[in-house]
């Protein structure tokens, strides 16, 4: 609120609108604060955007046509399977 007490009508009316809009902005705020749904969203979304950064960055500095690195990943999983199904069957 200001610190004088208005004389005026119309100054008055001003002091009232701009009330009512710092009581809007604060309710607005206190309603976002309150949306955990929101909030969760909001950082499922930020963390999303981080991986997906981090996946480019990595991808962009490792070394290969983005075919040959696939073909590495690919590679890799089928070792890691077939050595498991070994282990696996080699224990019975």
């Amino acid at each position: 609120m200001s610190q004088s007490t208005p004389t005026d009508r119309e100054e008055l009316q001003r002091d009232i609108e701009e009330t009512r809009a710092r009581l809007a902005n604060t309710a607005d705020a206190l309603a976002a604060k309150a949306d955990v749904k929101a909030q969760a969203q909001a950082k499922a979304d930020d963390l999303k955007a981080g991986a997906q950064q981090k996946v480019h960055d990595v991808s962009a500095s490792a070394p290969g046509t983005p075919t040959q690195q696939t073909a590495v990943l690919v590679g890799a999983i089928v070792t890691v399977t077939a050595l498991a199904v070994w282990l696996v069957v080699r224990r019975r």
